[in-house]
């Protein structure tokens, strides 16, 4: 790449980024201006790329979930909701996750008062998960290790799978359960699936950007993980290839990883 051509990409991302940061403010919308997301992405990669802070991937992941709240407190869905408290059949659904969820999460039991979610409870409960392929978990009401009394225990730091998984048919829900009909489609919130998916391909271009890896792992086999290693997210962004011996259970769809890489390489100089 010539030097003028360095410079005038230099000057896009600092447009780039100060739309970025308004989103951070104040949310992205469902179908966000492209700009946007290449300026949330560049903060991402900012963030990942803070190599005296040895918790940036978990930090990201928190800026990632927060823009995501922004983003629905903002734009609130207009159908009704099946979910409430209480309500926990999709926590028994799986799970797939990236690195620096997984910290965060591992992060948050680590600091739980709740007996529940000491660490070596949690670990417990992860065992009969672990490796457990999507359609395998289909009603085996194998609850996430996470859950906790009927309610998620760290719900303020739930994944962003979490946070797009919304019903709008309880019914729907118990026939997946209970698996009666193998083919039952749960109806969804097409604003929460925006949202979260908005900020997630965001996320992936961040870590392809900064050369980290952007592989989705089962929630119960990499939590189990991170639980049992304590600098497991210092070790990861050195480079340590921390969860290479868990089964490769998650297949990500294909158009969301290119669009990923397009915003990777328009973020990186």
């Amino acid at each position: 790449m010539s030097e003028v051509t360095r410079q005038q990409r230099r000057k896009a991302h600092r447009e780039y980024i100060k739309l970025g940061r308004a989103a951070l403010a104040t949310g992205l919308s469902p179908r966000p201006q492209r700009e946007t997301v290449l300026g949330v992405a560049l903060i991402f990669k900012a963030k990942l790329t803070e190599h005296s802070n040895n918790r940036r991937a978990s930090e990201t992941a928190g800026l990632a979930q927060a823009l995501i709240e922004r983003a629905l407190t903002a734009r609130p869905p207009t159908a009704a909701l099946a979910c409430r408290r209480g309500c926990a059949y999709c926590c028994h659904s799986f799970v797939g996750v990236t690195a620096p969820e997984v910290f965060r999460l591992a992060g948050a039991v680590r600091s739980s008062k709740a007996g529940a979610l000491v660490a070596d409870a949690v670990r417990a409960r992860c065992g009969p998960l672990k490796g457990v392929a999507p359609q395998d978990r289909i009603g085996r009401k194998l609850p996430c290790p996470l859950l906790v009394e009927g309610l998620c225990g760290v719900y303020a730091d739930r994944p962003m799978v979490c946070r797009q998984t919304t019903s709008l048919s309880l019914e729907a829900c118990i026939d997946e359960y209970e698996d009666r009909n193998r083919n039952v489609q749960v109806p969804v919130s097409p604003l929460h699936l925006a949202h979260a998916g908005n900020v997630h391909v965001a996320l992936l271009a961040a870590l392809h950007a900064a050369d980290l890896p952007a592989e989705a792992h089962e929630l119960s086999g990499a939590l189990d993980l991170a639980l049992t290693m304590p600098d497991a997210e210092q070790r990861w962004l050195g480079g340590e290839d921390v969860f290479g011996g868990l089964p490769n259970v998650v297949q990500r769809p294909r158009d969301l990883e290119t669009v990923a890489r397009r915003i990777a390489d328009e973020i990186t100089l």
